[in-house]
């Protein structure tokens, strides 16, 4: 199994990156069936997506394992949230076509996304970001992707439609120092506090919101 990280934060918070090597046939190979159900399987026509589909689901149960509680599979709330059957332990997972990012906390919500810098970001910034936080990226091209995958993990933290990230998700300067920084979430009668922790993983940005 090719977990390139584990890192157990002084908040909790537990993390397992899995970076995506293995053929489809063999990841297949490894899901049991009480975690892959072949209703699951066939919902997903592309074979990538499959691939991530499966990493991410044997990162999940490595992740579990790691930290002491069975797997049992997941399920996703009214709003499309996944949640993990039979546990009290929050989780939030990411994938791309190179990793998958798997978080989770004993008791509280959080969030991870995961980025690779693009030239886009740099047209439709404006549109996604306010102007306090366009001055503080300043165009470079790794803060707005950190700012990016930032507001993405506060989005699944917050798990719930309705969210537009320039009016309702607030993130302050990163310290890159600590590689941390702190953000909210203010939206109808919502408003919430999260810290932000910032890993880089090779060429990607990944930002935990807790």
């Amino acid at each position: 199994m090719p977990i390139i990280k584990y890192k157990k934060y002084e908040n909790e918070v537990h993390l397992a990156v899995w970076q995506i090597t293995e053929p489809h046939d063999e990841l297949l190979a490894l899901l049991p069936s009480t975690i892959l159900t072949d209703a699951e399987l066939a919902s997903i026509a592309h074979p990538q997506k499959q691939v991530e589909f499966f990493c991410s689901r044997l990162c999940i149960s490595y992740l579990a394992k790691k930290i002491g509680f069975e797997y049992l599979g997941i399920k996703k709330d009214e709003y499309g949230k996944p949640y993990l059957v039979g546990s009290s332990w929050q989780m939030s997972l990411t994938h791309t076509m190179k990793f998958v990012a798997v978080v989770m906390h004993p008791t509280k919500p959080l969030g991870i996304d995961l980025e690779k810098p693009n030239q886009k970001l740099l047209k439709i910034g404006n549109r996604l970001f306010s102007d306090s936080e366009m001055a503080f990226v300043n165009d470079n091209l790794d803060k707005l992707c950190m700012l990016w995958s930032a507001k993405e993990a506060l989005y699944k933290l917050y798990g719930k439609r309705g969210v537009f990230f320039r009016e309702n998700l607030f993130v302050d300067e990163f310290d890159l120092r600590t590689m941390t920084s702190k953000a909210r979430i203010e939206i109808d009668d919502w408003s919430s506090k999260h810290q932000l922790l910032i890993e880089q993983i090779e060429e990607f940005w990944m930002v935990i919101a807790i």
